[in-house]
């Protein structure tokens, strides 16, 4: 009884494996047509697995881009900070150029520093700590510094001592933007 289900078993899978059906739907009992067929298709299967996906990597393949978009940026905004008061921005002030090929740039927050100008004040805290002069070397810019440096070592606005340089003061300070 076993003998005869592994009969049918092999039957089926050999029908499967090493019949051809046409289109006319006429099977074909012919084992080597359906093992040519069957090696066809793994060859076609092959091709593109092997050749197309995995040595041409045409699954990567681009194409450049024939396009193009146009953005114009309309509207005013408008804040209202305790520092500056009321102020007005349209496009010329929230919309920048380009910083790199094919981009543009529009303002999503600003750094407010009041007053400010160019002349002779202490950098922020962050900036460069010092205990004398000395320290502070004349006309080094530094990497973390607001301006160069002009030799002084004196106290800032937190109290704390820092060097005292020629820049935009008083400095702009980006702990706390608004």
């Amino acid at each position: 009884r076993e003998m005869v289900e592994i009969d049918k078993l092999v039957a089926v899978v050999s029908d499967f494996l090493f019949a051809y059906d046409t289109p006319r739907m006429v099977t074909v009992r012919n084992k080597r047509i359906g093992l040519i067929f069957r090696l066809i298709q793994l060859g076609v299967l092959a091709y593109i697995i092997g050749w197309v996906f995995i040595y041409e990597k045409g699954y990567q393949s681009t194409d450049s881009t024939v396009s193009s978009v146009s953005v114009k940026v309309k509207g005013i905004g408008f804040t209202n900070l305790s520092e500056i008061g009321p102020r007005i921005f349209d496009a010329v002030d929230y919309a920048f150029p380009s910083q790199g090929s094919d981009s543009f740039v529009i303002m999503t927050n600003y750094i407010v520093t009041p007053r400010q100008s160019l002349k002779h004040c202490a950098q922020l805290q962050n900036s460069r700590d010092c205990e004398s002069d000395s320290d502070c070397a004349a006309g080094v810019f530094g990497r973390y510094g607001q301006g160069v440096m002009n030799g002084k070592c004196q106290n800032n606005t937190e109290g704390m001592k820092t060097c005292e340089i020629f820049g935009w003061c008083p400095a702009e300070n980006d702990d706390h933007v608004s």
